[in-house]
């Protein structure tokens, strides 16, 4: 609230000071009996709700450090108990219900003060980024600290993807380091900025939360599994290719035999004892190793199901690093983007698992037209790889286009689907969450 404009302050202790006040009156004409000042006094903090809300919606900075009061489902639960008790004081006439009524009541207001009180005293400081995948957990701890001067507890600590961690108790002027136990199912990136922290202190009935303005980001990257490496094409000499050409070289890693020294052979190469026998200098000779390329041209999610695309991107970076992982030039584009990113053979893929995990669902993108752009923009050399959540006759059409220019194409598609009515030379796989598999 401190960084906050003066302004922001006064809107928000006036609209305090203004429920407050409808608090009061509300519970006096409850008791008195006269149920229309009651009902409009109902309808008046309804309204300034509303504004509030639009307020902080119109403003984002007001909302930071301005707590969200709501009662738990306990405190939903007691409150259809009071109105019961009520119900009954008024039909007995008993006083002895309507105390007990206060009783409980004062235990929602004291519950609100500390918990509203607890939540701005609340600091987080949390790593500056994290990184991990699907399944795994944070395993760098995030420090809380209590900078209030009483007692604070029931915290808990909120992302998008759900609680990240809790704290019982945390004494005045105390901090706690805590590993966060959340475990993130679905890649994505989560902004520290989306961190709440939320208190019930002290009696459950009543939570409030604030939204801290964190800095940072989770990046969470797709889960990998072992896959078969796909379809590759133009294959050029590359020194640590695993793929074995027809003709010799004067380096590599696999030794094949000696012949006479050439103009231009380097003399590191020549193998001594075979010169020594009187036939001339002889050079050391290598099997030809090869590096193929593969494209990857990535459909964002046609199907509108984010489960699909999710497990396509899985496949998709499953696929590269295996491809990467036998020494081929991988290349990737999502369907309608300017450019494609290519990613040399045996790179550690870290550019690769970090654009997975900002890909974002954009359907519509899937048509002909997208994907023989996309093909234009990759190497002619590459065999092409489409990574597809749905299939229609117009990509039909397109494949027939790209058979036509000569290309080399595999379609990898959701295992929800049957077989393709495509050419033979067209190679099918079929993805699912932890797997691919070519259709027989």
């Amino acid at each position: 609230m401190d960084d906050q404009p003066k302004a922001s302050k006064n809107v928000v202790m006036v609209v305090a000071a203004m429920v407050s006040f409808h608090v009061v009156f509300l519970g006096a004409m409850i008791i008195a009996g006269h149920w229309p000042a009651a009902v409009w006094l109902v309808a008046s903090m309804v309204g300034i709700y509303f504004l509030l809300r639009k307020l902080m919606k119109d403003e984002p900075q007001w909302s930071l450090g301005v707590p969200t009061i709501f009662p738990t489902r306990t405190g939903w639960l007691l409150a259809l108990v009071l109105l019961g008790l009520y119900l009954a004081s008024i039909t007995s006439q008993s006083g002895l219900l309507l105390l007990l009524i206060g009783l409980v009541a004062g235990c929602f207001f004291i519950n609100l003060a500390r918990a509203a009180r607890s939540v701005k005293r609340l600091e987080i400081l949390p790593p500056c980024s994290a990184f991990l995948s699907e399944g795994e957990r944070l395993a760098q701890p995030w420090k809380i600290i209590n900078g209030g001067r009483r007692e604070s507890g029931l915290i808990e600590v909120l992302t998008p993807a759900g609680v990240l961690f809790r704290v019982a108790r945390l004494g005045p002027s105390e901090a706690a380091h805590i590993v966060p136990s959340l475990v993130f199912q679905n890649r994505g990136v989560y902004p520290c900025g989306e961190v709440s922290v939320r208190t019930a202190y002290p009696f459950g009935l009543v939570s409030a939360s604030a939204k801290l303005g964190l800095t940072g980001e989770i990046v969470v990257y797709p889960a990998l599994y072992p896959a078969p490496s796909p379809v590759a094409a133009g294959y050029d000499l590359m020194l640590g290719g695993k793929h074995q050409g027809s003709r010799r070289t004067t380096s590599g890693a696999s030794f094949a035999g000696v012949r006479p020294l050439q103009p231009g052979d380097p003399l590191k190469q020549i193998h001594w004892k075979s010169s020594a026998k009187g036939r001339g200098l002889m050079v050391k000779t290598y099997d030809e190793e090869l590096s193929g390329r593969v494209a990857f041209l990535l459909d964002p999610g046609h199907s509108r199901s984010l489960d699909t695309l999710n497990d396509c991107l899985r496949a998709a970076g499953s696929l590269m690093f295996a491809a990467l992982d036998e020494g081929h030039h991988v290349e990737w584009l999502v369907l309608g983007d300017d450019s494609a990113r290519l990613v040399p053979p045996f790179d550690d893929g870290q550019d690769i698992l970090d654009g997975l995990a900002r890909l974002e669902m954009r359907p519509g993108r899937l048509t002909a037209a997208n994907v023989l752009a996309a093909a234009a923009k990759v190497s002619r050399k590459s065999a092409l790889c489409l990574m597809l959540t749905d299939f229609n006759e117009e990509i039909a059409g397109g494949l027939n286009a790209l058979l036509e220019q000569k290309r080399i194409v595999s379609v990898y598609l959701p295992n929800t689907l049957q077989a393709l009515n495509v050419p033979e030379t067209v190679r099918q796989y079929r993805y699912g969450r932890r797997q691919v598999e070519e259709c027989r």
